[in-house]
Formats: C-alpha cells, sequence, structure tokens
C-alpha cells in the first residue's frame, strides 16, 4: 500500500475515534499497526487511544516505542511523564520532563510540572525558580499560580502563598485546588474559621 492510502486510513480511523467510535477504531489501529510497526504517527495515535480508554500499560509501551522510532518525540514523553505523575512516579516523570525541556527549552508546561514534581520530591525550593520561569511566559496560568502557592507553603511563607492562592482564584474562580490549598494553609497558621471557609468554598465547586 502507498504511503498516501496509509495515511488517509489512520486520519479516517482517528476521525471515526473522534467522532464516537472508539473500540472499533481502536481494533483498526492495532491490526495497522501490526502490518506497519515502523509507521510513528499511527502509534502515537494509538497511545492516546490507549490512554483515553484506560489502557494505561499499554499506552506507555507505546509512547516508549514512538521515542525508540523517533528520539526527538517530545510529545509522547510530555504525555508519558503525566502518566508517571498521575501513578506518583515522581523520579521517573521527572526524568522525562528534562528530556522534554533539552528537546523544546523552557516549553512552560514542563517548566510548570518540574516544579509540581520537584514539590512532591519534598525538594519545594527548588523547583520555585522553574515555577517563576513558567509564570513570566505565562502569569495567567492558574494552575502554575496554584503550585506556586503550595511551594510557599512548603516553605512556610504563608503570607507569599495566600496571595498566590487568591491570585489563583482570581485568575479561575472555579479551580477548587486553589481554595482547598489556600484553607490548607490557614489551618497552618491555626486559623480554623478562615479554613473552614475556604475548604467549604471547595467542596461547593467540587462536592468529591
Amino acid at each position: 500500500m502507498s504511503q498516501s492510502y496509509n495515511t488517509t486510513l489512520v486520519n479516517k480511523i482517528i476521525a471515526d475515534f473522534q467522532k464516537g467510535e472508539k473500540h472499533s477504531s481502536f481494533e483498526k489501529l492495532k491490526e495497522f499497526l501490526n502490518t506497519n510497526q515502523e509507521d510513528n504517527t499511527a502509534r502515537y495515535n494509538f497511545a492516546l487511544m490507549c490512554e483515553e480508554l484506560n489502557y494505561i500499560d499499554l499506552a506507555i509501551e507505546n509512547y516508549y516505542q514512538v521515542i525508540k522510532n523517533d528520539s526527538k518525540h517530545w510529545r509522547s514523553r510530555f504525555n508519558l511523564y503525566l502518566i508517571f505523575i498521575n501513578q506518583k512516579k515522581y523520579e521517573q516523570a521527572l526524568e522525562l520532563i528534562n528530556e522534554v525541556l533539552k528537546i523544546k527549552f523552557n516549553y512552560q508546561p514542563a517548566l510548570r510540572d518540574k516544579a509540581v514534581v520537584l514539590y512532591y520530591l519534598n525538594k519545594a525550593d527548588e523547583g520555585l525558580i522553574y515555577i517563576q520561569k513558567s509564570l513570566t511566559q505565562n502569569p495567567l496560568d492558574y494552575i502554575a499560580l496554584n503550585t506556586l502557592g503550595l511551594i510557599y507553603m512548603a516553605m512556610e511563607m504563608f503570607d507569599k502563598a495566600q496571595e498566590i492562592f487568591n491570585q489563583s482564584i482570581k485568575t479561575n474562580s472555579n479551580y477548587f485546588p486553589s481554595y482547598n490549598n489556600l484553607g490548607r494553609c490557614y489551618h497552618l497558621q491555626h486559623n480554623r474559621e478562615l479554613a473552614l471557609q475556604y475548604y467549604n468554598k471547595a467542596l461547593k465547586i467540587n462536592p468529591n
């Protein structure tokens, strides 16, 4: 089969998946890869399908295969490290984040996520420079603002943390983690009344 035919076929399978024909499209792309193992575009999209269908181990396997085929494929590394963060495999995530930043120097989401991972690894002070660089590029990134607040809170800079959590809330009033973290910040300072107020606001947005 010609390359153009394969491209058209893969594009149709992807389009059908996006229209809701998820399992049948998954099986079609899986079958396509049996005879087109080096098609990196197809394999990357197959990994995305695996992830969406919650076949996480299979997604990881295929993202790594894409990277093996193309050492500069940063998107696979990006998606992999998000999976590892979700699985709390922070050392593995950090390694991949660093690889992404080597390929896409100063990539804003990766800078933000590096700060998050360093925070989870109890290295909040090391993450401070990365979250600041991230916010220099996108000052309205409420997730980055929330991360900066977490870092300040871990460093026991509570006034700064409160200021940043409030800034995050102002940027996106529906982002419940910032309410929750602001409540935690007040709780750590033994201000239970304000802590309860913000915990309740977080619960109102997200009862779960």
